[in-house]
């Protein structure tokens, strides 16, 4: 049978008394003497088999606890009810699916359910610990908004289910024990960080869902259970506080209209301002390159009219030159001409001083006499008539001489 299979393979974990262990030399090597078994251990052995033939019967005559059904979807704890080793731990885990076997009086098994959950939280009255009442929540300025549905999505932790049932029971105490304090707790505490205006905003609810979870995994994680996820809830308030923040969404959306619009005009004045500069500089370009070549014209000119300059100072320094010498070369000669002639001059002088008188009597004879014979005169008489000016010719002789 199977059970007593399983008692001989937990028997056969240990080598028996005078059997050599397995670690033995395989090829024959001398070992030490087996020691004789005690009376009390071949008693025992005798007494298994038979004892476990009794429970094997026991079970199917008085109960049916020898065999359970482990669905997909669930997880085992097995307890061991006896503190004997041989049945196990304290609580054993077993994740196999199935039936399984367990012993009767010796054993017990919790099953838990492992498959995703969903706790939600509508209405106003409980219904089961799966659906309880909304959730409702204090601002931190003193008003209150609550949230139609919220919905927790979990699961138990496999390897933690020991622990669950240890905590909060068997079967679905933790929905009771646990989740439904811890969440309710929590969702206040994390949304009650906000005033109504910072929850209606679907970026602040949003962010408060998060730590909200992160919040619960935090607290709920050592209890076996994990929040895989909180879908955002809407929150809603009072008719005359839902008006107000309907208007003032609608007053955001409009500036966030106009400053798109504002947006849209920084950039086109952007795009305009960057076309008018790239026209400009286009401009600029363009003058730049003509002042360039006309600086370069005028570099050129000033090159030509500095060498015409040159040649002409060069051409107008050589003719000075030319010029000079040729002056200097006459003024040498007229000096040696006029030294010559003033040398004669002063032979004449000399000789004219030597002569005395006779000179002048000779140049008066030479240069007076001849004069003299063109000379006319007259006897001089006053006139009796007074005499008009008026008809003296420009030679001063009187008109009526001529």
């Amino acid at each position: 049978m199977d059970i007593i299979d399983t008692i001989r393979r937990k028997l056969r974990k240990k080598p028996a008394d005078g059997q050599p262990s397995a670690g033995a030399d395989a090829g024959g090597a001398a070992t030490p003497p087996a020691l004789p078994v005690p009376p009390w251990r071949k008693a025992l052995r005798a007494l298994l088999p038979v004892a476990a033939l009794l429970i094997v019967l026991g079970t199917f005559v008085f109960g049916s606890g020898f065999a359970v059904e482990v669905e997909p979807g669930e997880v085992a704890v097995i307890y061991n009810m006896s503190g004997i080793g041989i049945f196990g731990d304290d609580a054993e885990v077993s994740k196999e699916q199935g039936v399984q076997f367990i012993w009767p009086y010796f054993q017990r098994m919790e099953k838990i359910n492992l498959r995703p959950q969903i706790f939600v939280m509508e209405g106003a009255d409980d219904v089961s610990d799966d659906h309880q009442k909304q959730l409702t929540v204090r601002a931190n300025d003193g008003s209150n908004f609550y949230f139609e549905k919220v919905e927790i999505h979990y699961q138990i932790i496999p390897s933690l289910a020991a622990d669950v049932i240890r905590q909060n029971g068997p079967s679905d105490a933790f929905k009771h024990h646990a989740l439904r304090v811890h969440t309710r707790e929590i969702l206040r505490n994390e949304f009650g960080r906000y005033s109504f205006l910072d929850i209606a905003d679907p970026r602040t609810y949003g962010e408060a869902t998060a730590r909200a979870k992160a919040a619960l995994n935090e607290r709920l994680n050592p209890l076996g259970i994990e929040v895989t996820n909180i879908p955002p809830p809407k929150p809603s308030f009072d008719q005359r506080v839902e008006l107000a923040i309907e208007e003032r969404q609608n007053a955001e959306q409009e500036v966030e209209v106009q400053l798109e619009k504002r947006n849209k005009l920084t950039q086109e004045k952007g795009r305009r301002v960057q076309q008018i500069e790239q026209q400009k500089n286009a401009e600029y370009q363009t003058l730049i390159g003509e002042l360039e070549a006309k600086k370069q014209q005028a570099l050129n000119g000033l090159i030509a009219v500095k060498r015409e300059a040159d040649k002409y100072h060069i051409e107008r320094k050589a003719d000075g030159d030319a010029e000079r010498e040729e002056k200097v070369v006459r003024a040498k000669a007229n000096e040696v001409a006029y030294s010559k002639s003033a040398e004669g001059l002063v032979a004449e002088i000399q000789s004219v001083g030597a002569s005395g008188p006779d000179v002048l009597n000779r140049e008066i004879a030479i240069h007076i006499f001849p004069q003299l014979e063109r000379l006319k005169a007259a006897p001089y008489s006053r006139s009796q008539t007074p005499l008009d000016i008026r008809h003296i010719d420009v030679d001063g002789r009187s008109g009526g001489g001529r």
